[in-house]
């Protein structure tokens, strides 16, 4: 098995490069960060997780001019700097104004790990380290990162993750994958718990790990395959793999054995089964705004994340973006917000929001903004990965900021709690 050599670590230039661009077509971006910390970004593996911070007072136009602005840098980008693909993967997925980083209303505990590298407002970004800093850990944090375990609790599939834009790489990513996206997200998310507080870095999590559960069997492997820069054909062969795989799920079964006893989310009755976890957490009671809020924010840059995969250059392959984008954006963007706007403002709940949008008209979304929302939900609800992915996209884009219009309304609304029941 033969393996390219590690790239230059160049992430640096990348971030700095894409900061001033993305600037130089929406001035609104005001600070750039990044999830986890810069040791955490492996040349040829990683990609960068964009966070962008923007000026405060942002329309739902400014967020759509933004939107494409940042699509364009993307597609300006990847043609200029080809080996760049795996950076450019995907538009920043959370983009926040100051307010809402430092509003308790809007508090997500993934803000915690980010770390930030350049800024129009170093003053700013300071206070908000230090108003994290000063946060106590409470329930938000623990649902968060219990959540996110239970979520990645199990043995690794070895079909859940395809390599994407991987270039001479893609023969290292089946372990990068294993180790890094999906089995250290869950051993971070421990650690925090245990600690009470949150970590940025996955690095910093593997090794608190490693120490606090010297006897498992995975650390020495997982040193050896990250010391090594995945360059070890050994644990890529049959019944190596297999055997890391056991390893790794045994280590989160050990872990998860601990944890129940640590979480303050956990009923005693449930602490021998994640799968009871699981039922525990859907009776913690969640801020319904903040879950519209939570689905809204990700929408921010979704039309130039689209328009980008519909114009990429030849060099690179968006096919699965495309179709991994278009499975969840209906649940995640309409569904799931507008039922929980409804059941906040009247307390009926719905099973299709698209039934209560005329109701809508006039005091809250405009008759514009209701089509747009209808045929968004009609294009995604039809949607099935049968060849037309790039048509339904550019589909999906034509109407997007109508769509977005009225996501943003109803978010705001709820936020600012002006509804009046």
């Amino acid at each position: 098995m033969k393996f390219a050599a590690k790239p230059e670590n160049d992430f640096a230039q990348f971030i700095r490069t894409y900061y001033d661009e993305c600037r130089s077509r929406f001035d609104g971006i005001e600070a750039i960060a990044g999830k986890w910390m810069f040791r955490d970004l492996i040349p040829g593996m990683s990609d960068f997780d964009t966070r962008f911070i923007v000026r405060d007072g942002m329309t739902a136009e400014d967020w759509s001019r933004m939107s494409m602005a940042v699509g364009e840098t993307h597609h300006a980008l990847s043609l200029r700097y080809p080996c760049w693909a795996r950076n450019l993967e995907h538009l920043p997925g959370i983009n926040l104004t100051w307010s809402e980083l430092v509003t308790e209303r809007t508090y997500y505990p993934e803000y915690q790990q980010w770390s930030f590298y350049h800024s129009e407002q170093p003053k700013q970004v300071s206070q908000a380290l230090a108003h994290f800093t000063a946060r106590a850990w409470d329930v938000k944090d623990e649902y968060f990162h219990l959540k996110k375990f239970c979520l990645y609790y199990g043995r690794y599939s070895r079909t859940i993750d395809p390599p994407v834009n991987m270039g001479v790489h893609e023969n290292k990513y089946p372990q990068h994958s294993r180790i890094m996206h999906y089995f250290v997200p869950p051993v971070h998310s421990a650690i925090c718990i245990f600690n009470r507080r949150n970590i940025v870095g996955k690095l910093d999590a593997l090794e608190m790990a490693a120490a606090l559960f010297p006897e498992l069997r995975c650390w020495e492997i997982i040193r050896e395959i990250l010391h090594a820069n995945y360059e070890t054909p050994h644990w890529y062969e049959e019944p190596a793999l297999t055997d890391f795989e056991d390893a790794l799920e045994e280590a989160l079964i050990a872990i998860s054995r601990r944890l129940g006893e640590a979480s303050e989310l956990v009923p005693t009755e449930a602490r021998g089964s994640v799968a009871a976890w699981k039922q525990a957490l859907q009776s913690i009671p969640i801020d319904p705004a903040l879950v519209v809020f939570d689905n809204a924010k990700f929408s921010r840059l979704m039309k130039g994340r689209l328009w980008f995969y519909t114009h990429t250059p030849v060099h690179f392959d968006s096919r699965w973006l495309i179709e991994n984008e278009l499975r969840r954006i209906g649940q995640n963007f309409f569904i799931v917000p507008f039922r929980t706007y409804w059941k906040i403002r009247s307390g009926e709940v719905v099973e299709n929001p698209v039934t209560i949008l005329d109701s809508l008209c006039g005091n809250t979304l405009t008759s514009e903004e209701i089509a747009a929302v209808k045929e968004f939900h009609r294009l995604t609800r039809e949607y099935q990965n049968d060849g037309s992915d790039r048509e339904v996209a550019l589909a999906i884009i034509d109407v997007f900021d109508g769509f977005f219009s009225a996501l943003h309304k109803i978010s705001l609304e709820v936020v600012q709690e002006t509804i009046v029941r």
